[in-house]
């Protein structure tokens, strides 16, 4: 069996192969030319294939070499992130992560920070409080939260912004209404009949975002309805005051559906938001975490009823 490779070998393969010298590889790392000759040569055994090639006025590493520092690279990221996260605990362990989130959010990225948070920092507790944009943002400002879970957009100086899902709008309305054997809603279908909007003063950014696309496709929608709670909006609609708009693929009280809407793709995004004042030692490892966590996701499904064509408009709601 092969002795197991030293990562500090590793590391220096990656700095014989820039100088591509040994003497200058040893003088830059602080030791020996014998000793890292002796390093690269017992590197070589472990892997068991040749990785530098002599020549007159140095030497060059071979293609099995240049994998090696290709892996390595990855390899002592994650050890650093380990190590990091590590000697962060003794940090963060008896500071409570002080997080908010809006009802609207996608619920599906407040349970996963949460378990990621868990994941990495099982003795940090979290905290979670629930409320509207406007009321979480200031909270944020003022650093009586570490960080907020919201829907886009937002403003304020100094925020730092991470969206993590996406989420396709539909039109939510009741299963035995007529329109509902439709595959897809049209603007002239709908505009009478969508009333039920979200408080206007709980984000007011995307209200206003909202209304200029829906006139931009003919709807001159009348709030009629306000509701402060994805309940609410829902049960408004099983009491016929209206359609809604919806995330696609948000839980239906029974005897709702929902539809697409014919020629629109509207998406609103959930994003975890840090305050310029955010301190707290978990942070830049748990967004780091999340990261990898939403880039290997799959993208929204689309309704099933429906195949969007391809002359959809793509258009951001919320981000």
């Amino acid at each position: 069996m092969p002795d197991p490779i030293d990562l500090r070998h590793l590391k220096n393969l990656s700095v014989v192969a820039e100088e591509g010298n040994i003497t200058r590889a040893a003088i830059r790392l602080f030791i020996s030319q014998p000793g890292l000759s002796e390093q690269m040569k017992q590197l070589a055994q472990a892997a068991q294939v040749g990785l530098l090639v002599r020549h007159n006025n140095g030497v060059r590493t071979t293609a099995a070499a240049e994998i090696l520092i290709a892996g390595s690279k990855h390899i002592l990221q994650l050890c650093d992130d380990l190590l990091a996260a590590a000697r962060s605990t003794e940090t963060v362990a008896f500071l409570p992560m002080r997080l908010g989130f809006s009802l609207f959010v996608d619920h599906s990225l407040f349970e996963t920070v949460c378990s990621t948070h868990t994941a990495l920092y099982p003795s940090c507790e979290i905290k979670s409080q629930s409320g509207d944009n406007v009321e979480l943002l200031t909270l944020l400002d003022r650093g009586d939260i570490d960080a907020a879970l919201l829907t886009l957009p937002v403003t304020g100086l100094g925020l730092k912004t991470y969206p993590f899902t996406k989420s396709r709008l539909v039109v939510c309305m009741r299963a035995d209404d007529p329109l509902s054997k439709l595959k897809a809603i049209t603007p002239d279908d709908l505009a009478s009949k969508l009333t039920i909007f979200r408080e206007p003063k709980q984000h007011p950014e995307a209200h206003d975002r909202l209304m200029e696309m829906l006139t931009e496709i003919g709807i001159a929608s009348d709030v009629a309805s306000i509701s402060k709670s994805p309940n609410d909006l829902q049960w408004m609609v099983e009491s016929s005051y209206g359609y809604a708009l919806v995330p696609e693929g948000a839980h239906l009280h029974r005897g709702l559906v929902t539809r697409p809407i014919v020629g629109v793709t509207w998406t609103v995004d959930s994003a975890l938001i840090l305050g310029r004042s955010t301190s707290h030692k978990a942070l830049p490892r748990l967004v780091k975490e999340l990261q990898k966590k939403f880039r290997v996701l799959p993208p929204a499904k689309p309704v099933r009823s429906v195949r969007p064509s391809k002359k959809d408009e793509n258009r951001l709601l919320f981000g």
